[in-house]
């Protein structure tokens, strides 16, 4: 089983007009290696980006897992020719609130409406345009700004967006009547509660532009007349506070400058209201009076139980609503990354949210001219949390290792958040939402008392049913794959989020886990490397049906073992907050005290030839031995425990020199070249081709649109448009019609135009292409004027006709004036007879003359 399965949120990361820097496409000539391209990569502590240019520049470093903010290092950057960049939208900001009463001290933010009111106060255009120079994009909602789920209900998220805009004065109100209410008492510019000032204990981030945003927020406080204690702390440091539940029921903080980074796109984000709101994201959440409804529907939509694509949209509108009233977390920006490489790499596939942090991709395809080299990766911050495939792996700075040595079954498109096959290529079936597919008799379930899987029995159903094709192959320690690998793998992360085993630790079960644990039925093996799982789950999207039933496992069932044993007798614990809890160390199986404990617990295990009772049945006491004497082998060697299955193996964690070695994998089952089709990127490009130069109410509108890759006609996309008023308030919105050739024709109905005032009006395009799931969003104006000035230029220009036709009426009138004139003159020079045939042929020509100018248009 996939442990610390990646949800969409604990990978957890958005994207306005995404830039493109697509990676060099020549080939090298020799023949991809099996494993990576190169050699090597070595993780380094490096923090400071003034820095990071130069080092790269001297070959001291290849690439940092981190983007640079000022302006002087992105301008020496991109000029520089032993650099390159990488521009995505990946990262975001917030303040988390505590929302509890505290032990000690008042806290204002336990009062909901006070908490809401932060969103009115804080100016989020300032924030991105001033502080963040540009390189953000304001954000009010719990799902990213211009996700693809954003994206869905863009019209209602402009409404939401328009409720909560800046306004002081409302902040301000709003503030002072729920304080009043609550008994504080204002006076002389203060705010008192029971005699003693309310005081904001304030942790924000130094490191970064949080620093700058925290001192925004502070003073916007201070206005408010609040006693504000700015509590500078880095990375760690604040999260034992903000990470911890003692620390927050006592009131040791109020406000925080949080930030995510999510390395991997995403489709569909349907865990991610339900990360927030659970003990993944902070233990503390259990104390906090979430509202029901919010719980309810952030549990629903992380267990995927809408019935359609349209309820679902209807269940994020609802979330997103009740998220910014709770106002625990006050979202803030989404942030443009901009990524640093060296000109030595001559290709790399990446994410287009993580960028150069989606190590995942990275690992797998980054390379020089020739293969081999070494890769030298400058990391922000090393060694936050104990290195443990359970709980640990939490923080951005320590995920990043842990992708590039772990394989998983599935994983996200980089280009697209849909999932694709990486090791176990997959088949999917379902009745779902409201059907039920029959599951074999002979199908494994898991017993969690017995700790035993035995055979479902007759009659039992599931939504869902994904087959896998596996590519097994070795770990690290050089032992195959087997069926006993997936099997441990089920029953332990059953264990460890079943309240009551000796191994439960519920802050290590993320939203995805959980959802498995509760709809998994039963798992049938087809063969060796070809199952069937069997779940109670149904998405919109199958791809994301197979990643909920993903069950490859990531460590051996032997290094499971130990680690349960370690934590069962309470000697360390998976988690920081069980660590807390209990008064020990967090496992840590690449360094620390903890190695110790697991290597006693390998001496007793390995002595016994232990053999867990989920697996008697599964593996011989030969296959057991095996597995023992390989642990062994690889700790004596090695010195730690982190083993896996991915393209590099953990060779060494240094605390002191604050780095990680980490080796190529060379009996590993793919070949370097096989992610070579994601080099490229298809993100469409829109423009409007015709538009007309003015719009009248009650009358109909079109707008030609044309669509393009690489300044190509493109066919596999979608438009959508949303129109906004003079003031910026949502109007109407619709679709494009795809009429051929990359072209999209947008109509305006005559009941779309008759909502419209006259004034300068906005209309937001919103490009997605298939190939692509970053939505591309361009902006263009139209002028809407009123219907009596349309219909006053209509007769100004029958005026003008008419005056045009009576001047050629009047010419010809000259015309045959003067024609008369000189038929007199003829009539004393010929006969009658002649005279009459020169009437004759001028009335003739008149009366063409005539006929001409009356003719139909």
């Amino acid at each position: 089983m996939n442990i610390g399965k990646i949800s969409a949120l604990s990978v957890i990361v958005l994207i306005l007009a995404i830039s493109i820097v697509s990676p060099p496409t020549s080939t090298s000539p020799e023949a991809a290696p099996r494993g990576p391209w190169v050699d090597k990569i070595i993780i380094f502590e490096h923090g400071t980006e003034d820095t990071a240019v130069p080092m790269i520049e001297k070959d001291e470093m290849t690439l940092w897992f981190w983007w640079l903010r000022k302006y002087e290092n992105i301008k020496a950057a991109e000029e520089s020719p032993d650099v390159k960049t990488l521009k995505v939208w990946g990262t975001w900001l917030a303040l988390l609130v505590n929302p509890l009463e505290t032990e000690e001290g008042f806290n204002p933010f336990s009062i909901r409406e006070v908490r809401e009111a932060l969103n009115w106060l804080i100016d989020r255009e300032y924030i991105a345009m001033e502080i963040l120079k540009g390189l953000a994009i304001p954000r009010w909602t719990i799902f990213r700004a211009v996700s693809p789920d954003y994206s869905r209900v863009i019209d209602y998220m402009k409404i939401l967006e328009s409720k909560y805009a800046h306004n002081f004065e409302k902040a301000k109100e709003a503030i002072f009547n729920a304080l009043l209410e609550a008994g504080a008492v204002y006076k002389e510019g203060k705010w008192y509660y029971e005699d003693e000032p309310i005081t904001i204990k304030f942790l924000i981030r130094p490191e970064d532009e949080r620093k700058d945003i925290g001192d925004y927020i502070a003073t916007l406080l201070e206005k408010l007349g609040f006693t504000v204690e700015r509590l500078y702390k880095p990375a760690a440091e604040a999260y034992m506070l903000w990470g911890s539940v003692d620390p927050t029921l006592k009131g040791e903080w109020h406000l925080y400058t949080a930030g995510w980074i999510s390395l991997a796109i995403t489709a569909y984000d349907d865990s991610d209201p339900y990360y927030y709101y659970s003990e993944w994201s902070v233990p503390w959440i259990v104390y906090h009076k979430v509202p029901p409804i919010l719980a309810e529907l952030a549990d629903k939509l992380n267990k995927a139980e809408y019935k359609s694509i349209e309820e679902r949209n209807e269940w994020v509108k609802k979330i997103t609503e009740l998220a910014l009233q709770d106002g625990t977390y006050i979202f803030l920006a989404d942030q443009k990354q901009i990524y640093i490489i060296s000109a030595d790499v001559e290709k790399y596939v990446y994410d287009l949210y993580g960028g150069a942090c989606a190590a995942f991709w990275i690992a797998r395809t980054i390379r020089f001219a020739e293969p081999g080299g070494e890769v030298k990766a400058g990391n922000r911050v090393m060694f936050i949390e104990g290195f443990n495939p359970v709980g640990g792996f939490g923080w951005l700075y320590d995920e990043l290792a842990r992708q590039m040595f772990m394989d998983f079954g599935v994983w996200a498109h980089p280009h697209t958040g849909r999932y694709i096959p990486i090791r176990a290529q997959f088949k999917v079936e379902t009745a779902g939402p409201d059907g039920k597919l029959p599951v074999p008799s002979d199908a494994l379930k898991y017993d969690v008392t017995e700790r035993k899987f035995v055979p479902v029995g007759p009659g039992v159903e599931a939504t869902s049913k994904v087959t896998f094709d596996l590519v097994l192959g070795k770990w690290h320690h050089g032992q195959p794959i087997t069926k006993a690998d997936i099997l441990h793998g089920i029953a332990m992360t059953i264990r460890y989020a079943t309240e009551g085993t000796e191994v439960y630790d519920p802050n290590t079960v993320e939203p995805a886990e959980m959802t498995f644990v509760r709809r998994f039925k039963a798992i049938r093996f087809v063969d060796e490397d070809t199952v069937e799982v069997y779940i109670d789950y149904w998405h919109v999207d199958e791809t994301y049906i197979a990643a909920m039933a993903d069950i490859w496992p990531v460590i051996p069932w032997e290094l499971h073992a130990i680690m349960a044993d370690v934590v069962a007798e309470k000697k360390a614990a998976f988690s920081l907050a069980y660590a807390d809890e209990w008064g020990v160390e967090m496992l840590d199986l690449t360094k620390g005290p903890t190695l110790s404990l697991l290597e006693e617990a390998l001496k007793e295990l390995s002595a016994e030839n232990y053999i867990p009772p989920e697996l008697e049945d599964v593996i011989t006491a030969e296959d057991a031995k095996a597995r023992w004497d390989a642990l062994n082998t690889w700790y004596t060697e090695k010195g730690h425990f982190m083993v896996s299955n991915g393209p590099f193996y953990f060779e060494k964690a240094d605390p002191v020199a604050r780095q990680i070695i980490l080796s190529a994998f060379r009996e590993y089952p793919f070949t370097a070249d096989k992610w070579d089709e994601l080099l490229i990127i298809k993100v469409p490009e829109a423009e409007v081709v015709k538009a007309p130069t003015e719009v009248v109410p009650g009358m109909p509108a079109e707008f030609d649109i044309q669509v393009t890759v690489a300044g190509k006609a493109y066919e596999r996309a979608k438009v959508k448009y949303l129109v906004t008023d003079p003031l910026g308030r949502f109007t109407f919105s619709g679709a494009g019609e795809h009429v051929g050739g990359g072209l999209f024709k947008i109509t305006f109905s005559e009941e779309d135009t008759a909502k419209l005032m006259p004034g300068t009006y906005k209309m937001t395009l919103i490009t997605v292409g298939e190939e692509a799931a970053t939505p591309k969003l361009i902006e263009t104006t139209f002028t809407v004027i009123p219907e009596i000035a349309y219909f006053e230029k209509l007769v100004k220009g029958v005026e003008a006709r008419v005056t045009t036709v009576e001047g050629s009426v009047s010419s010809l009138s000259d015309e045959i004036s003067s024609l008369r004139s000189e038929i007199e003159a003829l009539r004393g020079q010929i006969g009658t007879l002649t005279t009459i045939s020169v009437i004759s042929i001028v009335i003739a020509i008149a009366a063409l003359v005539v006929a001409f100018i009356r003719r139909p248009k």
